[in-house]
């Protein structure tokens, strides 16, 4: 349903001085990627790490530097205005924060109604008809069409966002981070209406998150960011269990993982270097227990190391030794 091949984008920068070429944020970085029809893949890794962005080029809401995207066969790499609008309604996406996803001199009504307008669908009383059971189906009666966002709580609000983005019938949704803005209570709920939702429509999602618990409730496969690039990708189920990048371990290690303890001897220790000059060799060189002259100097390439299980790193073998999960453990 979804193929990325070798997506790059860069954000030029200012130029500071007429004798340099401008810097540019390596915000994604070579990333190629499938995601069968009807599947959920979980994108995952710290903030700054790509995945919005990766999630904005999906969409053409940010045009690629270099690279493909196709969405259903169709290639959206340089599509018209026109052309794009009817990808769109093949592809929808649920925002980070409900409160900005939404403007506030409109009611949630309006809100809906105007996305049916812009793409021709129906008439005003249809329109009206299709919201309902839009939010409806997220659990919501017909008095929230008259309500403005400042009258609705956060996990109300993304339930119109997730109500708005199925108004259109996608193919594909993407979900940029949907319950990171929200209470812990809240959060459980609005993951099983996804995980409801993504049945009965027969959904293909993206489950962006840096919440390794968030991506293993809902995804059936796991890719990991980080500086830009895949790092690794695997089934979720070998990604928790086998894990083989020690960027991935250390996520693990850091208790991100629900219901296990983990001991590691990798540590992400730091911050993530600057995206504008990223380090030579692996980008996790620079936070890595096991990195070794040949990570400083050559770039690791995405291999494959297990049936559906790909990892970027010179020392995968040993690295996948370093992680201890006590499956007794509260």
């Amino acid at each position: 349903m979804v193929v990325l091949d070798n997506v790059v984008k860069y954000f030029t920068l200012s130029r500071t001085s007429l004798f340099h070429a401008p810097d540019a944020v390596h915000s994604v970085d070579g990333v190629s990627l499938r995601i069968e029809a009807g599947g959920v893949l979980g994108l995952v890794g710290e903030s700054g790490s790509g995945k919005s962005t990766l999630a904005r080029v999906i969409l053409t809401l940010l045009r690629s530097t270099s690279g493909t995207v196709t969405i259903d066969g169709v290639d959206v790499t340089n599509l018209s205005q026109g052309a794009m609008r009817r990808v769109r309604r093949t592809a929808q996406m649920v925002f980070q924060d409900p409160h900005a996803a939404m403007d506030p001199r409109m009611t949630i009504g309006e809100s809906m109604t105007s996305v049916l307008t812009q793409h021709g669908v129906g008439t005003r009383a249809e329109r009206r008809d299709r919201v309902s059971l839009a939010l409806s189906e997220v659990g919501l009666d017909d008095s929230y069409i008259d309500r403005y966002p400042g009258e609705c709580s956060g996990g109300q609000l993304q339930r119109v966002g997730i109500a708005r983005a199925l108004l259109l019938d996608p193919k594909v949704l993407i979900c940029d981070e949907p319950t990171s803005a929200l209470d812990a209570s809240v959060q459980a709920r609005v993951l099983n209406l996804l995980d409801r939702i993504k049945d009965e429509r027969e959904l293909t999602m993206i489950m962006i998150s840096h919440d390794l618990r968030v991506v293993r409730h809902v995804a059936d496969r796991v890719a990991v960011m980080y500086l830009g690039q895949i790092v690794e990708v695997a089934d979720r189920e070998k990604l928790f269990t086998g894990a083989s990048h020690p960027y991935t371990i250390a996520l693990l290690a850091a208790g991100l993982e629900s219901g296990r303890r983990h001991e590691a001897t990798v540590v992400a220790a730091g911050e993530p270097p600057s995206p504008i000059h990223p380090p030579a060799g692996c980008r996790f060189n620079t936070r890595c227990p096991l990195a070794t002259d040949r990570c400083r100097e050559e770039m690791p390439e995405l291999r494959e190391v297990g049936a559906d299980h790909e990892v970027r790193c010179h020392r995968w073998e040993e690295a996948r030794g370093l992680l201890c999960a006590d499956e007794t453990a509260p």
